[in-house]
């Protein structure tokens, strides 16, 4: 770092976006290919060495245990659309009650407001509109949402979800589906 190697610096700065767990979504399968110059007896010999800046997200993040929808994603993603009906279905028969309907389950989560509107009606309360944003505008707003969202699922006794506030409102599909299933799991058989 200190001469300026500049692999050196991103490699020490990806490390401190994944011990930080910063809210950024870093490429995956990034590589560089670097050329090396020896000089031997007089002669300079050059190779080329490709170095990985990073893996996959998951890899990075520290989350090196598989789930279901890791299999999916990776060996079935023609039965994805069924795991993502299913989820729409028992998110709309619930989000109904207040006349809003799912029809995008990356992209509607997002924010967290449904998810906070989701969790009353399982757990039958209201949210005051206080305790979150209503109509988020910054990506800190999306994240406390999320968060809050999150912790009325611990204090309706569910786990603490595997996926970080930030994947969901970075649009992870695979945090969203994984939150969602949680609910699904444990509230299926609710009115």
């Amino acid at each position: 770092i200190h001469s300026k190697n500049l692999v050196a610096i991103v490699y020490l700065l990806v490390a401190l976006a994944m011990h930080f767990q910063a809210p950024i979504r870093l490429p995956e399968h990034v590589s560089v290919q670097l050329v090396v110059v020896k000089k031997r007896e007089g002669i300079l010999q050059t190779a080329v060495v490709t170095k990985e800046l990073t893996s996959t997200t998951e890899m990075m993040m520290g989350r090196f245990e598989r789930d279901a929808f890791d299999t999916l994603l990776d060996h079935a993603p023609d039965k994805l659309n069924v795991v993502k009906t299913s989820l729409i279905t028992f998110v709309n028969k619930h989000l109904n009650k207040l006349n809003l309907e799912v029809t995008e389950l990356e992209s509607q989560f997002a924010d967290g407001v449904y998810l906070i509107l989701l969790m009353g009606l399982l757990e039958g309360y209201f949210v005051p509109l206080y305790n979150f944003f209503l109509t988020p505008e910054s990506f800190e707003q999306k994240v406390h949402n999320v968060a809050f969202a999150f912790e009325l699922m611990q204090d309706g006794g569910l786990k603490k979800p595997k996926a970080r506030p930030e994947d969901v409102v970075n649009l992870n599909l695979k945090s969203t589906l994984r939150v969602l299933y949680n609910l699904f799991t444990n509230y299926k058989n609710s009115d």
